[in-house]
């Protein structure tokens, strides 16, 4: 049995094997874990097993087109059988983003690694999973910024994250003003959910009709621009139709015009020609 500074040295050793697999995305990497292994991971939160494991991978992999770790340059501590690792990370998004940006994002991480013999039997990861600084409320607050809360991007990005979360249709709804001008220009009479509306009843019918008519599979924002009372945002949306099973992809931009901290005026441009073959 490997004992004393040979054992420290082949978990060292793993751990090295742990990040290198992890950015090959090389399935052997649930190898290096007892079957019991505890894994905890911010917003995932606490998961026990293989499966719990290789679960938390597979979610992380439809977020991240590409991981990388600095693995020469990861400093480890030794404690008994507790290894702490600190060190750098960087890569690109699904959409294309890259990070850190060496500005807000500076890709550093910290893990907690527990063995049993040379097995991992937990790791917890301590990592901000806003990757790339899309949380600007928040960095506005740290950073003693202006407060983003009245801002239109603000309420832009408000709404954004709401529908990345399936929030009920009254939350989206309370987002807006109560005269809101909504708009989603398209073939009315094939499109349940797309066409002009009016105040937050309207938007609460629109998050209705869209949640049953479709199963979204991607909602990914590539830029947003903001500039006095007005935000936009670019990205690209993809769906399966409930009715036919179709595919629908399309680019969009989002133009909004913000008053008191809501969402007044609300236009989505899309590619309804798509969209609408792929309802009917």
């Amino acid at each position: 049995m490997t004992t004393g500074p040979d054992l420290t040295d082949a978990r060292l050793k793993v751990i090295d094997a742990y990040f290198r697999r992890a950015d090959d995305r090389d399935p052997a990497w649930l190898d290096l874990f007892t079957e019991d292994v505890e894994l905890f991971f911010p917003k995932f939160g606490l998961a026990r097993g293989k499966a719990a494991v290789a679960e938390f991978a597979a979610r992380l992999a439809a977020e991240l087109e590409s991981l990388q770790h600095d693995i020469p340059g990861l400093r480890k501590i030794v404690a008994g059988d507790t290894v702490v690792v600190e060190g750098k990370e960087g890569g690109v998004t699904r959409a294309g983003l890259r990070w850190p940006d060496g500005v807000v994002s500076q890709g550093r991480f910290c893990d907690v690694f527990d063995f049993d013999g040379t097995l991992i039997r937990s790791v917890h990861i301590y990592v901000d999973p806003d990757f790339t600084s899309a949380d600007r409320d928040r960095i506005r607050i740290l950073r003693g910024d202006a407060a983003a809360g009245g801002t239109a991007r603000g309420a832009l990005e408000r709404y954004i994250a709401a529908m990345r979360s399936d929030a009920s249709p009254e939350a989206v709804a309370s987002l807006f003003t109560e005269d809101a001008d909504w708009d989603i220009p398209g073939a009315v009479d094939r499109v349940p959910w797309i066409g002009r509306r009016s105040g937050r009843a309207g938007v609460a019918d629109f998050v209705r009709a869209l949640w049953e008519g479709i199963e979204p599979i991607r909602f990914d924002v590539t830029a947003i621009a903001a500039e006095g009372d007005r935000a936009f945002a670019a990205g690209a949306l993809e769906s399966r139709a409930k009715r036919t099973g179709r595919i629908m992809r399309s680019d969009f931009t989002i133009d909004v015009a913000v008053r008191d901290g809501l969402i007044s005026r609300f236009r989505l441009l899309e590619d309804s020609f798509a969209v609408a073959e792929a309802v009917a």
